[in-house]
């Protein structure tokens, strides 16, 4: 099911509509939040960052721009094909891989840094793999050095308390029962129209793709989080990612250190 559901975000993240948005995204830059965690924790501008999920490049640019060596890698070729095409526009030389962070192709103790953003980490299916990705980047930080990740936060009691509830159901009673259900642990949600399960769509935008999120809950972050071996220094879940466009329910974002 696993590779099922990487095949997915594989062939939906490399549809032309998909690139479009991203490539859109890529010439608005860092967010508000990124930009304050990565100007306080990344404090070294000669230091080595790993921008994982990097996209067609809309954090991996700004920080090549502020003076860091960077390398960005993501699990989709098209998106790293496109970002290439837009460095080259720019004149900029950047080092871009196709890689999937659960197996990098990195020696121990390699980077300084590493961004995972734009909660690219809770679209890793199955916990055990989002845990194989945390022990990677552990693996291949050098001592002291700082992660930052975002996720969605998990808000149960909101207006969509009962899809909640539908889902409590599949998972715990109608899964173990032997009836078919896609998702792999409780909390994965299916966005974008065009999506199998339709009841999981909660919201009909271009930005959502049909493919399988996590959301996850604020405990079981920490606890993988200290599994793969690193401290928390901080978690902030008040940061807004726009100037002048609040949302209620933020990224919470994690920042590690090993």
């Amino acid at each position: 099911m696993k590779e099922n559901v990487k095949k997915l975000l594989i062939q939906e993240y490399s549809k032309d509509d998909a690139q479009n948005i991203y490539m859109t995204k890529t010439k608005k830059g860092l967010w508000n939040s990124e930009e304050y965690l990565i100007n306080k924790y990344f404090k070294n501008k000669k230091s080595k960052i790993l921008d994982i999920g990097c996209g067609t490049g809309r954090t991996t640019m700004p920080l090549i721009k502020k003076g860091y060596n960077v390398i960005g890698i993501d699990l989709i070729p098209k998106m790293i094909e496109n970002a290439k095409t837009i460095a080259k526009q720019e004149e900029l030389d950047i080092d871009y891989r196709i890689m999937d962070v659960t197996k990098l192709d990195f020696k121990d103790n390699t980077f300084d840094y590493a961004l995972f953003s734009n909660q690219g980490w809770t679209q890793i299916p199955g916990e055990k793999q989002r845990l194989e990705a945390l022990k990677e980047i552990y693996r291949t930080l050098k001592k002291g050095g700082i992660y930052i990740f975002a996720v969605h936060p998990r808000i149960i009691f909101t207006r969509y308390f009962f899809l909640w509830i539908v889902l409590w159901i599949r998972y715990y009673i109608l899964k173990p029962l032997g009836f078919k259900i896609e998702e792999i642990d409780f909390g994965d949600r299916f966005f974008g129209k065009g999506a199998k399960q339709k009841r999981w769509v909660l919201k009909k935008s271009k930005y959502f793709f049909p493919v399988p999120t996590h959301i996850p809950a604020k405990k079981k972050v920490i606890e993988q989080v200290k599994k793969a071996g690193f401290k928390i220094i901080e978690i902030n879940d008040s940061l807004q990612p726009f100037k002048g466009r609040r949302r209620k329910n933020p990224p919470v974002f994690y920042i590690c250190k090993k």
